[in-house]
């Protein structure tokens, strides 16, 4: 054999020793964990198991990446002190119990934990009750473990130091209110809500068995060192929620039911070719005053929707050819009997024969239903109109991801002939007798936005999995022509002239052509007009002459006025107006300067210095320096943006309106006071005056 093929065989075989070896050392360890584990199962009996540990919860982020809902850990320790062999016990003690003092310095002493620590080791030894598993301190976070975790005896670990660490994972919500009930909640007793409900395998992850063993006062912690902290990790989820449009609609939603007391609202702004759903707010009012998100109304609240639904009705009458825009109708002064029952127009206005056109704008009950009447309401005509509200797609529901939402309640003059009546027709057309979800009225108003394409809502659009797309939701076309390109036309110039000229006037706006209608539904009748109650609302889009989104607003029993266009409509104006100033797109067709101030300029800010000036360098911003100062003001003068010198004090409270938060809380909090902070933004205000004394008291920051 020559030389060459020597070396090959014993190379060949020394890679065949290594193969077995690391073979040798696999079956060991198995063995040895199926030995262990059943070593411990006979100590442990039914304190001993093996047992599903959930992975860590995925995410819930915004379209932006903003996050709506996470999981945080937080840590229980405890020390087995049982474990600790006792030279290694005495030698570390007293520096542990120094390290715990100074790591809890609101605590107990350093001899006060060796006193506890020594004692109970001792009480475990013979045997007491609850002794062994000493409970060091809870809520905890990664960081602060991860100290623990260096400090003497601790740093042995759990075989040898006793150090155990129990894991709880509690869902937050950064941004609190906003969208809260969209997102939903997890709650394992109580069961899931929202989108945590929809996507709850998605968010889950997958499981894995461990095995573990029960420690006093009722904890399961993993038999071997493991990873108690990094576990598995379920995938995340990308909304098609926009955090910064959700604070607009939020907040606008919020005020209009405060200033008109009303019982509950509801808002949604859907983006009109996609049906990405981009802000979505339900409110109600509370027992204490207070509204909060607790139902969402928007996806599962029914109600009659009133003459926000005399869209359909139009676009049914110029479907069918029956009417046109010119054709005349008898407004009757504002009240007309139909069969045995009185119909009245919202507001007596004496008007007698109109155009089709006016009766819309002027949104009267009288005349949009004798023209559905004339058309419609005959035996063999009557199916005829159900069926043009088929093909809106206005009896389907939208099938968006969210459990509880209903379907919709439209009459079949067969179907439902036992409550089908000779007044039927009339009240249907202006939206009565049926019952429909503010997002189910939406979607058809977004639809005649969309020149007929019927889109799907939809409010998830990605899955991350290990922060890479997994799988994607794209936009679903459900109806590609509810009508006729003139019929969408024709509806469209309503709606425009109904803001321009008819009921809708207070939502016309300098800033954003909109295009909409007004709804003012009555729902409780009472003897007298204090006595009945009535929902307000308004839907449409904008910018008109080129709808990018849809929007509705309903406010439900509000007080002192009711009419759609007082109530929802001023707020859908200064949501389309806010909105509009964030999208380039649509300021396009909009008075930029009216809209966003002074161009991009920032005004009336305060904040780090070096910050500002490594913005607007990278922004190439001309700016004047006239301060060496860490805080300074901005101030915006004609084409230049000037940094002043802020002047900070520590015997006086300081002025941090116009500050970011993290500035805020880092000036307050450096000159010892306690910082409260609502809502989100800059600081708009503050509790306490500035240059009032600085006592290291408590300062509340309202954010705006």
């Amino acid at each position: 054999m020559d030389r060459k093929k020597e070396l090959l065989i014993r190379a060949y075989f020394v890679l065949l020793c290594f193969v077995l070896y690391a073979l040798l050392i696999a079956f060991r360890v198995v063995n040895i964990s199926v030995v262990e584990g059943e070593k411990w199962r006979k100590k442990g009996g039914h304190n001993v198991k093996w047992m599903q540990v959930e992975a860590e919860r995925g995410n819930i982020y915004d379209k932006n990446g903003n996050l709506m809902a996470t999981s945080l850990p937080f840590f229980e320790i405890r020390m087995d002190l049982l474990v600790p062999r006792k030279d290694v016990f005495n030698k570390g003690i007293d520096s542990l119990s120094i390290c715990l003092a100074n790591f809890f310095p609101k605590g107990k002493s350093a001899a006060e934990w060796k006193s506890e620590l020594v004692n109970k080791r001792k009480d475990g030894q013979n045997g007491k009750p609850g002794s062994r598993y000493h409970f060091i301190a809870k809520n905890l976070g990664y960081d602060q473990v991860q100290t623990l975790r260096k400090y003497p005896i601790f740093r042995e670990g759990r075989s040898s130091g006793g150090f155990i660490v129990e894991k709880e994972s509690r869902r937050q919500k950064p941004f609190k209110a906003l969208a809260s009930r969209t997102i939903g909640s997890h709650d394992e007793k109580k069961g899931n809500r929202g989108l945590e409900k929809n996507f709850d395998t998605v968010l889950r992850g997958k499981s894995e068995q461990k095995l573990m063993k029960k420690i006093p006062p009722g904890f399961w912690v993993p038999v071997y060192e493991p990873s108690e902290i990094d576990n598995a990790k379920g995938d995340d989820v990308v909304t098609t929620l926009d955090v910064h449009f959700q604070d607009i609609v939020h907040e606008e939603l919020l005020g209009t039911l405060e200033q008109f007391s009303a019982e509950k609202g509801c808002a949604i702004l859907m983006e009109v070719s996609t049906g990405a759903i981009r802000a979505i707010s339900n409110l109600e009012r509370l027992k204490s005053g207070k509204y909060a998100e607790r139902w969402n109304h928007a996806i599962a609240t029914s109600s009659e929707p009133g003459s926000t639904l005399k869209l359909a009705s139009a676009l049914a009458l110029l479907e069918s050819n029956y009417a046109d825009m010119h054709t005349k109708v008898d407004l009757q002064g504002g009240r007309k009997k139909f069969f045995d029952i009185w119909m009245h127009d919202s507001e007596p206005h004496g008007k007698r024969e109109v155009t089709f056109k006016d009766a819309f704008i002027l949104s009267s009950n009288v005349g949009i239903a004798t023209l559905t009447a004339r058309a419609f309401n005959k035996k063999d005509r009557r199916e005829d109109f159900v069926n043009y509200y088929r093909k809106f797609g206005l009896t389907n529901k939208t099938d968006i991801s969210i459990v509880g939402e209903p379907l919709p309640l439209i009459k079949d003059p067969i179907k439902d002939k036992h409550n089908w009546y000779a007044t039927t027709i009339p009240w249907m057309s202006h939206g009565y007798e049926m019952m429909m979800t503010p997002l189910q009225i939406l979607s058809f108003y977004n639809a005649v936005a969309n020149k007929g394409k019927r889109m799907k809502p939809y409010l998830v659009s990605d899955i991350l999995r290990d922060g890479s797309e997994y799988k994607t939701y794209k936009p679903t076309v459900v109806g590609e022509n509810i009508a006729s390109s003139a019929s969408i036309d024709k509806v469209h110039q309503m709606l425009v002239e109904t803001v321009t000229r008819g009921t809708g006037k207070r939502v016309s706006s300098t800033k954003v052509e909109i295009a909409g209608k007004t709804g003012t539904t009555k729902v409780e009748y009472g003897k007298d007009k204090d006595s009945k109650k009535y929902n307000a609302s308004f839907a449409g889009y904008f910018p008109a002459s080129a709808p990018k989104y849809s929007l509705i607003v309903i406010v439900y029993k509000p007080k002192e006025s009711y009419y759609g266009g007082v109530v929802a409509g001023p707020a859908f104006k200064r949501i389309a107006e806010r909105v509009a100033a964030k999208e380039v797109d649509i300021q396009e067709f909009a008075d930029i300067d009216h809209i966003a101030g002074h161009g991009y300029q920032p005004t009336n800010v305060v904040g780090y210095s070096k910050d500002f000036q490594q913005l607007m360098s990278y922004l190439n911003l001309g700016f004047k320096k006239r301060t060496k100062s860490k805080w300074v003001h901005i101030d915006s003068e004609q084409d230049d943006i000037v940094i002043k010198n802020e002047k900070i004090k520590r015997s006086e409270v300081p002025d941090v309106r116009g500050m970011g938060l993290r500035d805020a809380v880092y000036v307050l909090e450096n000159l010892g006071m306690q910082v409260q902070v609502k809502g989100y933004g800059i600081v708009h205000n503050q509790s306490i005056k500035p240059g009032l004394k600085n006592k290291g008291q408590e300062i509340e920051l309202f954010l705006h």
